[in-house]
């Protein structure tokens, strides 16, 4: 689950899972193209995962990336929850 906040080009946040919340970092915002960054711990690894979204009425479609990674980009798209 994404949890947001704006001020004006700057987006902050948290992302929840089964870990947890893990803060967000290096939130930014032009237009409708959101952009930030998570950090996670894996067995004493940091992993840092690189978001860019495209905001469309109550979506945002994402491209996930690994910092420094050679997988493939995963896309997902996000909706608002009711």
């Amino acid at each position: 689950m994404f949890n947001f906040k704006v001020d004006g080009g700057t987006l902050t946040g948290t992302i929840g899972g089964f870990r947890g919340e893990t803060p967000i970092s290096e939130g930014k915002i032009d237009g409708d193209t959101i952009s930030f960054a998570q950090t996670m711990e894996f067995n004493g690894n940091s992993v840092k995962l690189l978001y860019k979204g495209t905001v469309s009425g109550d979506s945002i479609a994402f491209t996930r990336t690994r910092d420094g990674g050679d997988q493939p980009p995963q896309e997902f798209t996000a909706k608002r929850a009711q």
